[in-house]
This record gives C-alpha cells, sequence and structure tokens, in this order.
C-alpha cells in the first residue's frame, strides 16, 4: 500500500465515509490525497458531502480552507445553486429531490478538472438516497466528507469503511491529541454482540420506539424516559438479575447512561450501530468503570487514520513523534500523515 488510496482496494468497500475528531483536522486534505491516488481507469468516482466542504474561506474562522479537486469523469452530488460556486465544468445528470441548504440535491458529472463546491444533504434517508444515486449511475467507489461532528455517514448501512483525520488541532500536546483521538476511536470502534439471539431484542425495542429491558424470565420492560426510575428486571425467583440487557433503538445519551447505570455492574448497554452513540468521553467511561458493557448490532470498519501536524491557530507538533503517538492508540491501523495542510 503506497498511499492513503491503497485501503479503498477492497472490492467489498464500496462506501467510505470521511470523518474528523474535530473541525479542520485535515478531511478535505485527506479527500483531496484519495481522489488524486485512485487509479483513473477503474471507472468513475462519486463525491458528497453532509455539510458544506470545498468553499474557499472558513465560514467561522475566516480563513482559506483547501478546495476539493475532481478530475473528469467524476460524479459529484450537490445543491443545484452549488454549482457555480467551483471551477470545474460539470453537467447534470440527475435531480433527486433531497433538498439542501443550497437548493434541490443534484447529481453531476464533471466534464472538465477543477474545484467543486459540495453542499450536501442533512438526513441519513436523504444521504441513503444520494449514495444510491451516485452508484446507480455508476460510481465504483463514494467518498461521503462526514462533516465536523456529524457522524451520519458512518452509519454501517451507508458505509462499508471510514477514515478518520485527527491532528494538532483537537490538543496543545502530542499527549491530548493522542488522548482526543483515542476517545473517537472508543466509540467508532464499539464491539458487535456475538450473540444474534439479540436482535429480537433490538427489533422489540424499534417496533416500540423506546429502550427493551430484557427479564431473567424472559420479559421484556420498555424504558419510557431517561429521567424514570430504572429498577432491576425481578428473576422468576424474586431476586434481581446479573447482568440486565437494554437494546436502544435510538440515541444514547449522557442522561440515558446514568440511568441504566442504577441497574449495576454487568449492565449490558446494545446499540444499532457507533453513531447512535452521543454519551461524552466521561460518562462511557464511569459506564464501563462500574462494570458496564456496550456493544453494537453492527460495528464499523476503520480503514485509516490521518494526522495532521499543523493547526489552524498556527501552532504544530512534532510529525514523526505525533504520528507514532496515533499509531499506538490506532493498533493494527494504517495511519498516514499530511503535513502543512487543513
Amino acid at each position: 500500500m503506497e498511499g492513503i488510496e491503497g485501503v479503498l482496494a477492497d472490492g467489498n468497500v464500496r462506501v467510505v465515509a470521511v470523518v474528523g475528531s474535530s473541525k479542520n483536522t485535515g478531511k478535505t486534505t485527506t479527500m483531496n490525497r484519495i481522489l488524486a491516488g485512485l487509479p483513473g481507469d477503474k471507472g468513475p468516482y462519486g463525491v458528497l458531502s453532509i455539510g458544506i466542504d470545498g468553499e474557499e474561506t472558513d465560514f467561522w474562522l475566516r480563513i482559506d480552507k483547501p478546495r476539493i479537486y475532481v478530475t473528469p469523469g467524476t460524479l459529484i452530488a450537490t445543491g443545484k445553486k452549488a454549482l457555480t460556486g467551483g471551477t470545474a465544468s460539470v453537467s447534470v445528470i440527475d435531480v433527486l429531490g433531497a433538498p439542501t441548504p443550497m437548493g434541490e440535491l443534484a447529481l453531476c458529472r464533471v466534464e472538465k478538472a477543477g474545484a467543486v463546491l459540495l453542499c450536501g444533504v442533512r438526513h441519513k434517508a436523504d444521504l441513503d438516497v444520494a449514495v444510491r444515486g451516485l452508484l446507480a449511475h455508476g460510481a465504483v467507489k463514494v467518498l461521503v466528507d462526514g462533516s465536523y461532528q456529524r457522524l451520519a455517514a458512518a452509519d454501517p448501512t451507508i458505509s462499508q469503511g471510514v477514515i478518520l483525520a485527527t491532528g494538532a488541532v483537537v490538543g496543545d500536546t502530542i499527549q491530548e491529541v493522542a488522548s482526543r483521538t483515542r476517545e473517537i476511536l472508543d466509540r467508532l470502534l464499539l464491539p458487535e454482540f456475538e450473540d444474534k439471539s439479540v436482535l429480537d431484542l433490538m427489533e422489540s425495542a424499534i417496533r416500540h420506539g423506546a429502550p427493551a429491558l430484557s427479564a431473567a424470565d424472559g420479559g421484556i420492560t420498555f424504558l419510557k424516559d431517561a429521567g424514570d426510575p430504572v429498577a432491576p428486571p425481578e428473576t422468576p425467583g424474586g431476586g434481581t438479575s446479573r447482568g440486565p440487557m437494554i437494546a436502544f433503538p435510538g440515541a444514547i445519551t449522557d442522561e440515558w447512561l446514568r440511568s441504566v447505570s442504577r441497574l449495576g455492574p454487568g449492565t449490558h448497554v446494545i446499540s444499532s450501530d457507533p453513531t447512535r452513540l452521543f454519551a461524552s468521553p466521561e460518562s462511557l467511561a464511569g459506564f464501563r468503570s462500574m462494570g458496564g458493557r456496550l456493544t453494537v448490532i453492527r460495528g464499523i470498519r476503520l480503514l485509516a487514520v490521518t494526522v495532521n501536524p499543523f493547526s489552524v491557530t498556527g501552532a504544530s507538533l512534532p510529525g514523526p513523534e505525533l504520528l507514532e503517538a496515533v499509531r499506538a492508540v490506532a493498533p493494527g491501523v494504517p495511519v498516514f500523515m499530511f503535513e502543512g495542510v487543513q
């Protein structure tokens, strides 16, 4: 594997989400490195965003940002009003009807190389429509810019692989960057629960639209609100069950983790996938320290991590040392460093 584009070689990986541990960690640069390295004779590639990417200036910081560059044949999905925001020449091949902040979502083919402005969809259902549209029009791979602190693109029902961008912008020291990166990885890489019988519990939770607590006698209690008292399920003998199991069909928040922690050591929380976990690192650590366990039905496949030793504030960290520190918290995962860029 010579470059980061090599992590996309697996034919089973057709949709890849590029997400960041913070804003300005280098997601756009990562996207450009991948696009520049992909072989042009394998077919067209698709690109889209769930935010606004490829603009010349950061909306909040008023600093220059790297553009997203594409070559002829590339397929893009973006708001119709964004088509004049780049230098690439494109032709509209389909209009999907999904709303974006810059008009209806359009699928386009790049006719002349240049920069593009990607203004994407805000909802997961629309993201799924956009990805399917790009694949239907012949994209052999689709890259999704996951936008700042939004992991919807990493949902394993949408993407088969994830690339995480991190760097000096998330900490003042190498240790802080590594610690913050490890926190994100702890969330992304929640293990799958091996016993598939839990699928029935999750299906019940989804049908009722509420967390489902499994009792020792096989019964199920549905939890209505995180603020309500949570009592341990009773066993047939009148005692309490050890290791209660709760399936969450939606978001898992700090409040929910505090609530189910009252069930005691061995409490097992199950989520559909890691993108539903919104609890803070502190709450997650507290839940685990009291003996809690958290698993998912569908796990995320982490393809690579990219590291940017430069921050938009002007600060920088020693590249080689930072690279090794991130590799230490992401064992077995390819880690690449892109220097001097956002």
